[in-house]
């Protein structure tokens, strides 16, 4: 368990820190706690890091040894609420009267228990009692998401391990390690975008993973991609969204890109020949030999597409849109709106031409492949985070 002990005065940290170690003296792993002891670094590690439980005192010095103490509660309670920690477990413990605060109010708002440190003792009943709390939280290093039951089980031939399916909150959550890494591929109720938004949210939320992921099979578009082609979300969009005016469908499509800095590994990664050589390895489709990684435009719907004019008219959205779908752009825009902020991209291969010749003859090579290819990045990916 990660903590973030906020404490100026060496006595009460003490205090605070024996009843840590009592509570956790039997845990599978250690408390690793992070002190900060003025405003200036509990608002670095707040913004920084991502801790199970953040302590609080609301009285410190701007600056350690250099500035008086003084009420920083304000600071304090905006920056734990627009931080990557605002669904952590958070107590207060201040030495003064709970009945003389003002603002107890905003204490609640966000989330964070007010105590009263005193001989009572009844803080450290508090304080233990968010201690298990937090020790309860499950968190991951990564998320995969994946609409299928067959884009799921793909991971059995990544070489990584596979674990146990798991209920956790309804949701259909498999245990995966990547390395020292843990993480869950969790697959929705049902495909499209609302399910997809509303897992992924969810999932993001409660989780708190440092990068999500997607795999799984799309549908190509003629001229800019083959099949078995593999097509990472460079920029995605939602076909539907638009305006019907006089009989006329008006498209206003809104458009998520992937983090730029890891964009740039996506592309450079487009051109290792270990990694495709790793990726068709034991596989034999004859258009393998001519597989590309592809960073392009991917647009997403609800629908499935077996109309080449309809893959016509969508593809008028992007000159050089690769692949359409059905489910990532639910998952950038929920990455993109989570106060975690976690890196994101999805890679899928294409199966089809989004023609009425669409069939099943490449999909389990096609979820191979991707679920090869999104393991590999993410090994890569975790360990520079």
């Amino acid at each position: 368990m990660k903590i973030l002990l906020i404490e100026d005065n060496n006595e009460k940290q003490q205090a605070i820190e024996y009843v840590i170690n009592t509570e956790l003296s039997n845990a599978a792993n250690k408390p690793s706690v992070v002190h900060a002891k003025d405003l200036n670094s509990a608002r670095r590690s707040l913004y920084s890091d991502l801790f199970d439980l953040v302590i609080f005192d609301m009285y410190l010095p701007d600056i350690h040894q250099v500035s008086q103490e003084r009420d920083c509660s304000f600071e304090l309670i905006n920056d734990f609420s627009e931080s990557k920690n605002y669904q952590s477990e958070a107590i207060a413990l201040t030495q003064f009267e709970i009945n003389e605060i003002e603002d107890i109010q905003s204490f609640n708002q966000v989330g964070i228990t007010l105590v009263s440190y005193d001989s009572s003792n009844g803080w450290k009943a508090a304080l233990k009692q968010k201690i298990n709390r937090a020790s309860q939280r499950v968190r991951c290093d990564f998320l995969i998401f994946c609409a299928l039951s067959k884009e799921k089980q793909a991971f059995s031939s990544t070489g990584f391990t596979v674990g146990q399916a798991k209920n956790i909150f309804g949701m259909d959550c498999t245990d995966i390690s990547i390395g020292n890494f843990n993480g869950f591929i969790v697959k929705p109720h049902n495909m499209g975008l609302v399910n997809m938004a509303i897992i992924a949210s969810k999932a993001i939320e409660l989780f708190q993973p440092k990068i999500v992921t997607m795999s799984g099979i799309c549908a190509g578009v003629k001229g800019e991609s083959n099949y078995l082609d593999l097509i990472v979300g460079k920029t995605c969009w939602e076909y539907q969204t638009g305006k019907w005016k006089d009989g006329e469908f008006v498209q206003e499509p809104y458009q998520v890109d992937i983090h730029r800095p890891l964009q740039v590994d996506l592309e450079q990664s487009t051109e290792n020949e270990s990694l495709k050589n790793i990726i068709r390895n034991g596989l034999f489709m004859t258009e393998l030999g001519e597989m590309s990684i592809k960073v392009a435009p991917i647009s997403s719907g609800s629908a499935v597409i077996a109309d080449d004019e309809m893959m016509k008219r969508i593809g008028l959205q992007h000159r050089k849109m690769a692949g359409l779908e059905m489910e990532m752009y639910a998952l950038y825009e929920a990455a993109a709106q989570s106060l975690c902020n976690p890196l994101c991209f999805g890679a899928k291969a294409v199966v089809d031409m989004g023609d009425s010749s669409k069939g099943d003859m490449y999909h389990d090579v096609g979820c191979t492949i991707s679920a090869r290819y999104v393991a590999n990045i993410l090994e890569q990916q975790l360990g520079k985070i």
